[in-house]
């Protein structure tokens, strides 16, 4: 195995532990999930929770496989994207940086940034891609 290829199937795996933690963890607290959709009005806040649980997983298990390793991160991307404008657009409130949310913003650009590195490394990507 090369250092390339060493290092994609380390980043792949390194990069499913924060998606498959998330997902069980929704998973096996599905009711409180639920109900935190609701809280930011989703129409059918049960069926957006298992969407979201399901990106997750499923995500998990094709990087694993090594499966539409490209695919699953430009998912991912807009998945963090959409999420971080969801849970910590308010990271700056009147003027003053509220750290623990500006934290999470930025954990969030680097996961991005991984996400990014996967697609680079995978040989499967489309020509179209990068």
């Amino acid at each position: 195995m090369s250092e390339t290829e060493l290092a994609y199937h380390v980043a792949r795996w390194m990069t499913c532990g924060i998606w498959f933690g998330a997902g069980i963890f929704k998973l096996f607290h599905f009711s409180g999930f639920s109900r935190k959709m609701a809280h930011y009005n989703f129409p059918m806040p049960a069926f957006v929770a298992a969407g979201v649980i399901a990106v997750e997983l499923v995500g998990t298990t094709l990087l694993v496989l090594n499966l539409l390793v490209w695919a699953v991160a430009l998912v991912w991307i807009g998945f963090t994207v959409w999420a971080t404008w969801i849970e910590h657009r308010h990271c700056v409130d009147k003027g003053c940086i509220i750290f623990p949310e500006w934290v999470q913003v930025w954990k969030n650009v680097s996961i991005i940034g991984g996400l990014v590195l996967l697609i680079l490394l995978d040989t499967a990507r489309p020509e179209w891609l990068l």
